[in-house]
C-alpha cells in the first residue's frame, strides 16, 4: 500500500465525468438487506476511494473511456450480499467485499489489504479477512467479511483456527462423491421435498462458514403452500440434523409469507484429541 490519502477527488471533476450512482449515502432496510446492504457498503467505499468509482473521462479523439478513481495501490472492491443465515451472531448488516489487488503496483498485498481493512473499520465496520487465505501467487481477489452489529451488541470472539478446517479446493471425478453431492443424495433419501415445494444446495466461499467448519453449503428451501412456513421449516431443519449435520438460520423472524429461507448446512470438525 502506497498510503494514500481517502479524499474525493474533487480537483479532478474538470477533467472527467463522474459516473457515481449516488448523490446521497442510500438507506439501510433492515427488512430488505439483500437489496440494500451492498448499496450502503459500495457508497462507502466509493468515499475511500476503493470502491469501483466508475467515471468517463473525455479522449482527446472524442469519445470517452470508462476508468477507475482509486487510491494508488489500493486496488478496488465491490461489496456484494451475504445470506443472513450466515451473518455473525448479533450482526444489524454485513456484507462480502470482493478486493481486487492494483498489480500495476509492486507493493505488498498483505499491507494493502489491511489498509483497505483500516479504512472500512474507521467508518465503524467489522472487518473480518474470513474464510480460508488469499494465496497472493494464486488468487486473484480476497474477501472480506463487513458487517455492522446491532446497537448495544459487540461482535463475536472468533477463535485463532476459526477457518482452519476449511479444506483446499479440489475436483471430484467420477466415480468420486463430492460432500455436496454426498449431502444431496442423503437429503433426497430422506425425502426431504416432503416438508417443502422443493429445496437446493450450492457451495458458499469459505468467508462465509461457521468458525470450525470443515463442510459448508448455502441451502434454499421453498415452503409448500399447502402448509405453515414456519412448521415446514422445523421439520425440515430436523431431518437435515437427523443426519448429522447442523444448520444455521437467520436471526430475524420469520415472516409467514416468506417466498424462501435460506439455511446452512454444515459440518463441525473433530476436536483434536
Amino acid at each position: 500500500m502506497t498510503g494514500a490519502s481517502y479524499k474525493t477527488p474533487g480537483d479532478e471533476e474538470s477533467r472527467t465525468v463522474r459516473r457515481s450512482p449516488w448523490k446521497k449515502r442510500p438507506a439501510y432496510d433492515r427488512n430488505h438487506p439483500d437489496q440494500t446492504a451492498p448499496s450502503v457498503v459500495n457508497y462507502d467505499l466509493d468515499q475511500l476511494r476503493v470502491g469501483e468509482n466508475e467515471y468517463l473521462k473525455p479522449h482527446p479523439d472524442g469519445y470517452d473511456v470508462l476508468c477507475r478513481d482509486v487510491a494508488p495501490g489500493d486496488g478496488w472492491c465491490r461489496a456484494q450480499y451475504a445470506p443472513e443465515c450466515a451473518w455473525p451472531t448479533g450482526a444489524h448488516m454485513c456484507v462480502r467485499v470482493m478486493w481486487y489487488p492494483d498489480y500495476i503496483i509492486g507493493s505488498d498485498w498483505m499491507t494493502r489489504l489491511d489498509t483497505v481493512t483500516t479504512a472500512l473499520q474507521s467508518l465503524g465496520y467489522t472487518v473480518e479477512q474470513a474464510g480460508q487465505p488469499a494465496d497472493p501467487e494464486q488468487d486473484r481477489e480476497a474477501v472480506l467479511l463487513v458487517y455492522l452489529m446491532e446497537p448495544g451488541k459487540t461482535p463475536p470472539a472468533r477463535p485463532d483456527d476459526a477457518w482452519a478446517y476449511v479444506p483446499p479446493a479440489r475436483q471430484y471425478r467420477w466415480p468420486e462423491v463430492s460432500p455436496q453431492e454426498q449431502l444431496q443424495e442423503e437429503l433426497s433419501k430422506a425425502e426431504v421435498s416432503r416438508y417443502c415445494s422443493r429445496w437446493t444446495v450450492w457451495k458458499i466461499e469459505s468467508a462465509l462458514w461457521p468458525p470450525h467448519a470443515s463442510f459448508c453449503v448455502q441451502a434454499r428451501w421453498w415452503p409448500d403452500p399447502s402448509a405453515g412456513v414456519h412448521e415446514g421449516a422445523r421439520q425440515f431443519v430436523s431431518a437435515v440434523h437427523d443426519l448429522g449435520y447442523r444448520t444455521r438460520l437467520q436471526e430475524r423472524p420469520i415472516p409467514s409469507d416468506v417466498e424462501y429461507l435460506d439455511f446452512l448446512i454444515y459440518q463441525e470438525a473433530e476436536p483434536a484429541p
